[in-house]
């Protein structure tokens, strides 16, 4: 599907919106019922998953952009056994693939979540092959938090604006990326997010884009997304500049222990890509 029949596919959903029809939720297939069946018309999200990612990286998006009803979607591993959702909490939550790397071999959208140690990812050479390959054929190329490393890693940012996490962004110049200090950052058809919660404003962000302005409004309100922190704490900004350091630092602290080949992996990367670094 190219991108004029990509949007086209979009306009039912902007009518319906615009006459007050609130979208239908799109349920979720279960891991036994394989890849999600194309539909004419539907464009496809894959939604990348691995060990330890970000769960609300994806669920944040999925859940507005399925909320439409306008697109398949499917969530994609090497294998069909659950992934491990980080969390310190004793009791896991586990993620369901709904397809293999083999089974999805191209999108419409490619979708990639982050994680804390993002650093794990991209020692997988079938990742980044995977994300490489769907990547270049996509219509939108898009990613949260620190997504837009594994996007970077596969050569799918070089001179693109793109965002992270706070603590890490600026990193993202050894992909030859433009790191750019935003909640969510559009270039071309690159589209990334930057922390965790970002994936809400991205999913709204990326289906305006996909469809129109009225549909996501519409969306938004049917999900009652109308945020109201309980602390005015919420990025680097907005916190107490002590209270940043510390969280950069402690940030920093964990990855030189569960990474700590961080910048060789970053400098490997460079090398690869051919991006000048000083």
């Amino acid at each position: 599907m190219n991108r004029r029949h990509f949007s086209l596919a979009c306009l039912g959903l902007a009518a319906a919106a615009s006459a007050g029809v609130a979208p239908a939720m799109a349920a979720a297939p279960t891991g036994a019922s394989g890849p999600a069946k194309r539909e004419p018309g539907k464009p496809h999200i894959a939604f990348l998953l691995f060990d330890g990612i970000t769960a609300q990286d994806m669920i944040g998006p999925a859940t507005v952009l399925g909320a439409s009803g306008q697109f398949t979607m499917d969530y994609v591993w090497r294998d069909r056994n659950p992934v491990r959702a980080e969390s310190r909490s004793p009791a896991e939550l586990h993620i369901v693939p709904t397809a293999t790397f083999k089974e999805v071999r191209n999108a419409d959208i490619l979708c990639v979540p982050g994680t804390s140690n993002v650093f794990a990812q991209l020692r997988q050479p079938d990742i980044l092959d995977w994300v490489a390959r769907v990547g270049a054929k996509a219509a939108w190329v898009t990613s949260v938090c620190t997504g837009s490393f594994i996007l970077g890693a596969a050569g799918l940012l070089n001179g693109y604006k793109a965002t992270s996490h706070w603590t890490l962004v600026d990193e993202l110049a050894a992909f030859g990326a433009i790191p750019t200090r935003e909640r969510v950052v559009a270039d071309r058809n690159r589209l990334t997010g930057a922390g965790v919660t970002s994936g809400l404003d991205f999913g709204l962000t990326l289906l305006a884009k996909l469809c129109s302005d009225d549909v996501a409004k519409t969306v938004q309100l049917t999900l009652e997304y109308d945020p109201e922190p309980p602390f005015a704490c919420g990025s680097p900004k907005s916190a107490p500049a002590e209270l940043a350091a510390k969280a950069k630092a402690d940030y920093l602290a964990y990855l030189e222990q569960v990474a700590p080949d961080a910048r060789q992996l970053l400098d490997a990367a460079s090398k690869r890509l051919g991006v000048k670094t000083s």
